[in-house]
């Protein structure tokens, strides 16, 4: 399968590199090439790597980042192949995909392959995909996302992987601010925080989250998911809002992640 990836992030060069070792052509762009990129062809564009391709896995940040590739200027909708499938990993709002999988050409398909991982099994090849849009596109692209995916849920029509991931994500963050705050409390009560959390896994209060806390420090585990967090919790709240429906605890406990999210 000749496959094109754009956006080579944390999440995105691994996972295309599992691809590639899976036996796949993979030619992939991002506007920062990375220094080691095993297996891959680097293009120089976009529609470079995506010339040709069957299948466009895209995973950079955002929604415009998103129609940027696809629909900007320079985008690659209009020149992919008849049976092109475009695989979008961002995880954002859930109008925007579904207006993009509406702008479609025919013959091409659109899908919201949303990833998420356990936090005790961070490596690629332990991802969960789910996907939303047409069930034969997502057989079509198997090949290469068994390479990377231990479990695949088709989860319903376009739009339908982006709500089950901003489910996931605002859980996530809760789940997150609620492990820091407990052990702030373990901390204060004159515990060990690592030895607290080594235990807590154990334990009837476990989440996945815990186990970042017995190797990481608190700061650092929240800096490197604020950005993320902040995102996906506005879109997932947004989402809540649209069909009128109250977070509840949930809302309370993300609320953090909300107050610094830019108005407008």
């Amino acid at each position: 399968m000749q496959v094109a990836w754009i956006g080579l992030g944390e999440m995105g060069l691994p996972t295309a590199m599992k691809v590639a070792a899976a036996g796949h052509a993979v030619r992939a762009y991002d506007v920062a090439l990375p220094a080691a990129a095993k297996g891959l062809e680097l293009a120089a564009s976009p529609r470079e790597a995506a010339d040709g391709c069957d299948l466009l896995c895209i995973a950079v940040f955002s929604d415009a980042q998103v129609e940027e590739v696809l629909t900007g200027p320079d985008g690659v909708m209009s020149d992919l192949k008849d049976g092109a499938i475009v695989a979008i990993f961002t995880t954002g709002s859930v109008e925007a995909v579904q207006a993009i999988a509406a702008k479609a050409p025919a013959g091409v398909a659109v899908l919201d392959t949303c990833f998420s991982r356990r936090q005790s099994e961070m490596l690629p090849g332990k991802l969960t995909l789910l996907v939303g849009g047409d069930a034969d596109a997502i057989e079509r692209g198997r090949p290469a996302f068994d390479s990377f995916a231990r479990a695949i849920f088709h989860v319903g029509p376009s739009g339908a992987g982006r709500k089950i991931k901003l489910v996931n994500n605002i859980l996530f963050a809760g789940h997150l601010q609620l492990a820091v705050d407990a052990l702030r409390l373990a901390e204060g009560l004159g515990l060990d925080r690592a030895a607290t959390a080594g235990a807590l896994v154990e334990c009837s209060g476990a989440s996945e989250v815990l186990h970042r806390f017995i190797v990481e420090d608190a700061a650092a585990i929240l800096e490197s998911a604020h950005r993320y967090m902040v995102k996906d919790v506005a879109a997932a709240a947004d989402a809540g809002a649209a069909a009128g429906i109250d977070l509840g605890t949930l809302g309370a406990v993300t609320a953090t992640y909300r107050s610094t999210w830019p108005s407008g």
